[in-house]
């Protein structure tokens, strides 16, 4: 077997959030692509408005369920919203039956503070992780995410304590917070409260990684490395065994492959079991890497790390998916006229990082690296229908935040452009009645907690930001959807050609977003071409975001056919909701 690499540095990261609003605030969102950028404004608000007056405000309440579901969560690595098409399998395993959530959003589009906000059902504002702390997403000046987690008292605060309260058996694999291994430093073998079993990479990697090990009912954590291959076959042996000992308790060579996802997998299926076997209920939640950088796939779909070439099986997988040739690329692509976009990314078009060959070649891998993740799916839901509890599981499908592949010369995440902060998101509950269906309302990574609480029959915090989605896929929820307006949060290192820290609001068809010239968010910063550096864009008319309406002179809006009228209406109801938002 071929030399697996090291991973690459590669940053990128977006999360996206939304308030618990009010019964007054319903949305009826209609169906809408990306492509055409769905119903026009004026027929969505006339839904909207038609739903919430002849509608019941408020969820109702569903019926308790006799037995408590098992839950098995899994969360993708930088997946963008539209490459779920490109998951034949999963498809298959979960979207034939279940709900697919057309607009899922990331609160804060990094994987650190989103992975946090999916733990605490907060907004980085609240759960105060604002960076990932590393050297990977370039902001290792700042303080370590998993240390900040942890600092802020968030540890004891997580989803786990809440369904373990409950009764629950609870269970980690895989990634779980960026400098992790920062933490590991100086508290060795760490396991956060509230996790039964625990097998949490040190760092996350594809091949050659440390997970920090904690069986079931077992009082102490191992750190074991496992090496990949054969002993002697890779031309980095000795520098791979050095560093694989150097931290480790345990040196796992067994001569597999050991690819991650894989080893997670059955990792997850060897808890599945001994929980089942004490009868208790089980909520597992897995984080392979993919499709992380350096976007590495085991040797049956990539048999060679060092080039992006693929087996039949892989191709064949990919053969209905039309962003593997991408052909047809949004005009947001290496876009032509930068002028009106913000300081920050302006500068990251000057940098040419986003490299048309590069990006091919990430693009590709991306889309080929999630098929392990799919396997590894499909091997749990075989093990829940052979153990008889496949229709008491409810299965989660998501990503942590988007991924940009060059739209508006970005290649990282942390943006509030929707390939940033757009997720996928599908959800199999077995014993719902609806089958197969499109959810078109706001939905949050914020939400997922709370959704697991209610699932669970567990209690969530009053100070969480998320509301439960459950109503949503059982078809119980009647009324219009208490969410009209997504936010959005960024603290990027603002260093030139990165993301800086900015804030966004978004309605079904307006986007308005500040950047700021402090982490505080007190005020608006400068642009260098002169006014302010803010952005708004009619998602109806222009859903590639490309006419940012508040840098357009007047034959620009002309041309749009706005009125500074209708543009400054917008910024000040924005504005309001922004800021509000902010403070929740």
């Amino acid at each position: 077997m071929p030399a697996r690499l090291a991973p690459v540095v590669f940053a990128v990261s977006v999360l996206l959030g939304a308030a618990a609003c009010g019964p007054d605030e319903g949305q009826q969102l209609p169906s809408q692509s990306s492509a055409s950028g769905g119903r026009k404004g004026a027929a969505r608000e006339k839904a909207s408005a038609t739903a919430a007056a002849t509608a019941s405000a408020g969820p109702v309440a569903p019926t308790a369920p006799s037995k408590r579901p098992n839950i098995l969560f899994v969360l993708a690595d930088d997946q963008r919203a539209d490459t779920l098409p490109c998951m034949p399998k999963l498809a298959k395993l979960l979207g034939a039956r279940g709900s697919t959530f057309k607009n899922n959003f990331a609160t804060t589009p990094l994987c650190c503070p989103g992975r946090s906000s999916v733990l605490t059902g907060k907004y980085a504002h609240n759960h105060k992780v604002l960076s990932n702390g590393d050297i990977e997403d370039e902001d290792g000046d700042k303080s370590p995410g998993a240390i900040d987690f942890r600092d802020n008292g968030n540890e004891s605060k997580t989803v786990a304590g809440w369904l373990q309260a409950a009764g629950y058996r609870t269970a980690y694999f895989g990634k779980y917070l960026n400098a992790y291994d920062k933490l590991l430093e100086t508290v060795p073998n760490h396991v956060p409260p509230h996790w039964d079993e625990w097998h949490a990479f040190s760092h996350a990697e594809f091949f050659d990684f440390d997970l920090v090990e904690r069986g079931l009912d077992e009082a102490k954590a191992k750190r074991r490395c496992y090496l990949s291959g054969e002993k002697g076959e890779d031309r980095g042996e000795k520098k791979r065994v050095k560093k694989c000992k150097q931290d480790a308790d345990e040196v796992v060579r067994d001569g597999k492959e050991n690819y991650s996802t894989d080893v997670l997998r059955d990792q997850t299926i060897a808890f599945i079991r001994k929980a089942h076997a004490e009868g208790k209920p089980w909520f597992v939640h897995l984080a392979p890497k993919s499709p992380h950088g350096p976007f590495l796939s085991p040797a049956r779909y990539q048999p060679d790390p060092d080039v992006a070439k693929f087996t039949k099986e892989a191709e064949d997988r990919l053969a209905s998916c039309a962003l593997f040739d991408w052909k047809d690329r949004p005009a947001s692509y290496l876009e032509q006229d930068m002028s009106d976009k913000p300081q920050w990314i302006q500068e990251s078009q000057k940098s040419k990082r986003a490299d048309p060959e590069r990006l091919e070649r990430i693009r590709r891998m991306q889309l080929v690296s999630v098929l392990a993740t799919e396997d590894a799916i499909e091997a749990i839901m075989g093990v829940l229908k052979e153990l008889g509890v496949e229709d008491d599981t409810i299965v989660v499908y998501t990503g942590d935040n988007g991924f940009a592949w060059g739209e508006h010369w970005h290649t990282h995440k942390n943006c509030a452009y929707d390939e940033c902060a757009k997720v996928p998101m599908v959800v199999l509950d077995p014993r719902a009645k609806t089958g197969a269906q499109n959810v078109e309302v706001f939905t949050l990574n914020i939400d997922l907690a709370p959704t697991f609480a209610a699932w669970a029959g567990a209690t969530a915090p009053a100070d969480i930001n998320g509301r439960s989605f459950a109503g949503l896929v059982d078809g119980t929820f009647q009324g219009p959807w208490p969410r009209r307006h997504v936010l959005t949060e960024c603290w990027g290192p603002g260093t030139e050609g990165r993301p800086d820290t900015h804030a966004a609001v978004r309605t079904s068809k307006w986007k308005y977003v500040e950047h700021y010239q402090d982490p505080q968010r007190t005020t608006v910063r400068s642009h260098k071409a002169g006014g302010q550096d803010v952005e708004l864009y009619d998602l109806d008319a222009d859903p590639h975001e490309l006419d940012n309406l508040l840098r357009l002179d007047a034959d620009g809006l002309k041309r749009t056919g706005k009125t500074q009228a209708d543009v400054d209406a917008q910024v000040k109801e924005l504005k309001v909701e922004l800021e509000r938002l902010k403070k929740e």
